[in-house]
């Protein structure tokens, strides 16, 4: 987000009126966003306003004493930027402990506290990047990942302009358009590379900010109405036509970008645009953008509020905050008349408070999960009657004294892996994960981690026959020509690579005579490609040591909020499992594998299906015997899992 000018003096009509445009897109993106699909550019374009009004400050500095202090400029940013940043955070946080089932609270921390030292976008760089990442829900700060970046370009550009100072005003020309172009060319290629992790990392956006700084060597000219008006229709057509299909920033970014450096450089404020309900909305956008995401996500965890509401509430915080915190310490005597240290160690302090606030709530997840991990250790040794899958077998068995229990926690499963695996070796591209009885592996696991979760069933399994195993499974990376083709980069390289080397593992270890495989069904992946087509592709591809072909059907798929509703029930006491079911035919799309299973020939093929474990003829239960289904939105419980292993060995 940029912040507003020091002082009323250097206020230029033409940018408050931008700044109103870009967070208007922003959140009209956020609450409504099939009416604005591309809105996030407005975040693009409150990045050219900070590099243009940043650059042009130093510039003037520089002009005036021949340097840059940066004591005096950090002490300027910190002014403005953490006051009202800091308590939104310290809100978040509070709000998380007060509201917020455990299940998120450690994502939630781990996010504020890395937007409290100004690192959440490439805290979420890691996460776009990272397969079990992708099913968290939004946390309350994701959208500091923008106001991580501008604090990392505070501390480099005036770095950067102080070092290029002592060879003139050229020299820091030449310095920051060689740095713009070079952040401009890896955005284009990172963004092709690896587009999940490109949208947040700073040398990505390096050249927007750039963009803003080499206007200000601009000189000023008349004013341009009409150029004006093209730079907000650019604007405006990046917010109404780009969305999530948009390769993005990369070549695509220069629209909203260049759009906001013409309203800049055109310096003509249009009438209509600037009543001051417009000006308003310009002078609060820094509270308005820091308020209304919070607002959006933590709200259903409190209270059901409309949009409309929601909207109405940021613009009284913002507002609110502007007036009594914000002003007062940017404009307060105290602080001005003082050395930079006097505005840095209270800065400092007040960042160590929030990272505490976020330290202690992380501890107590923690203590709590220990404390369910114990319980669940100590009632799973019991071996209760009708635990698990039991209680959805043929004869239908019910222990009452597991009607409100929830083995392992949502919290405890979340942090658990798909199944305890030791890791044999590493064979080229393939981490090899033993499984079963010791000695030769003579069956395989292959697939995504829809097949990992099966592990923990093929290895009960396993070990009653006395088979060994190895899983040679790839999170994300089913067994597929078709769809390892379609993944975005760079998945579809990993994904292509990996089944290359399944296969000549296959063909190296012919006494691996069994193959089972299971993926995920659907997603938008599988809408673009015959999936079908892309299985037997694959089989095809099998040795012929492979006599039997075992397809697990995919599990039925659980939904965001399920945890949610599950953690809810139980601080009620109410039974987990009912109180939250799922629609079967919502829950159990159908699975092009089985469909490629039945079209297969020239092997044994076999189709198992396990649903009926999990659903009945119209629901599907997160909870059932007292174990948990579900540690995300699709992905099983070990626990569950395990307790499938006896009637997966029926079905096999």
């Amino acid at each position: 987000m940029s912040a507003p000018p020091i002082s009323r003096t250097d206020v230029r009509p033409e940018i408050q009126e931008l700044r109103a445009v870009a967070v208007a897109v922003v959140v009209v993106c956020h609450f409504w966003p099939a009416a604005l699909p591309g809105g996030f550019v407005g975040v693009d374009v409150f990045f050219v306003i900070s590099g243009f009004l940043i650059t042009s400050h130093l510039l003037r500095e520089v002009a005036r004493t021949g340097r840059v202090s940066l004591a005096a400029f950090w002490a300027r940013r910190a002014r403005r930027i953490l006051p009202a940043a800091l308590l939104v955070l310290a809100v978040c946080a509070l709000a998380t402990l007060a509201f917020v089932p455990e299940v998120h609270r450690q994502q939630f921390f781990a996010e504020i506290r890395a937007s409290t030292f100004y690192v959440q976008n490439w805290e979420l760089a890691h996460a776009a990047v990272d397969y079990f990442a992708a099913g968290d829900g939004p946390s309350p700060v994701q959208h500091f990942w923008s106001l991580s970046a501008e604090e990392q370009f505070y501390l480099v550009w005036p770095v950067l302009i102080l070092a290029a100072a002592a060879l003139g005003r050229r020299a820091i020309l030449v310095a920051l358009t060689a740095v713009t172009a070079g952040s401009l060319a890896y955005s284009v290629y990172k963004t092709a590379a690896d587009p999940a992790a490109a949208y947040f990392v700073t040398p990505t956006r390096a050249w927007e900010f750039g963009a803003g700084g080499l206007l200000a060597f601009a000189a000023a000219g008349r004013p341009r109405p009409v150029v004006c008006l093209a730079g907000l229709a650019a604007i405006a057509v990046a917010s109404a036509t780009f969305g999530a299909a948009t390769a993005f920033p990369g070549v695509a970014a220069a629209l909203p970008v260049l759009g906001a450096c013409a309203v800049i450089w055109a310096r003509a404020p249009l009438g209509p645009l600037a009543a001051r309900p417009v000006q308003f909305a310009g002078d609060v956008s820094y509270g308005v953008y820091l308020w209304h995401w919070p607002l959006l996500v933590l709200a259903p965890y409190v209270l059901w509020v409309p949009r409309g509401g929601l909207l109405v509430l940021t613009l009284v915080l913002a507002a609110a905050t502007k007036r009594w915190l914000e002003d007062p310490v940017r404009r307060g005597r105290v602080l001005l008349a003082r050395p930079p240290r006097w505005t840095l160690a209270p800065a400092a302090l007040a960042t160590g408070f929030v990272a505490a606030l976020t330290v202690a709530g992380t501890t107590g997840v923690e203590r709590d999960i220990a404390v369910a991990q114990r319980a669940s250790k100590t009632l799973i040794a019991t071996h209760p009657r009708c635990f698990g899958a039991a209680a959805h077998a043929r004869r239908r068995c019910v222990n009452p004294k597991l009607r409100l229990t929830v083995v392992p926690s949502p919290a405890e499963a979340h942090q658990r892996p798909n199944a305890a695996c030791g890791l044999d070796r590493v064979d080229g591209e393939l981490h090899l994960c033993g499984f079963g009885a010791p000695g030769r592996p003579t069956v395989a696991l292959v697939g995504d981690s829809h097949a990992s979760h099966w592990r923990a069933a093929l290895d009960v399994v396993a070990r009653d026959r006395g088979w060994a195993g190895i899983s040679l499974a790839h999170a994300g990376c089913p067994l597929s020509t078709t769809i390892a083709a379609a993944l975005p980069r760079p998945a579809r390289g990993h994904c292509t690579a990996w089944n290359g080397q399944v296969l000549r593992w296959l063909r190296a270890h012919p006494e691996v005579r069994t193959l089972v495989v299971s993926a995920i069904a659907g997603g938008p992946t599988y809408a673009k490609v015959d999936a079908e087509a892309g299985y037997l592709a694959a089989w095809r591809g099998l040795p012929r040591s492979i006599r039997t072909l075992i397809v697990i059907r995919d599990t039925p798929k659980a939904r965001l909020s399920t945890d949610d509703c599950v953690s809810a029930a139980m601080s009620v006491h109410r039974a987990a499992g009912p109180a939250c079911r799922l629609d079967r035919a919502r829950s159990l799309p159908p699975d092009p594998q089985v469909a490629a299973a039945r079209r297969a020939t020239g092997r044994r093929v076999r189709i198992v299906d396990m649903t009926r474990y999990v659903c009945d003829r119209r629901w599907c239960y997160p909870v059932i015997g007292g174990a948990l289904v579900y540690k995300d939105d699709n992905h099983l419980t070990e626990v569950f899992a395990r307790t499938l292993g006896p009637y997966l060995e029926r079905a096999l």
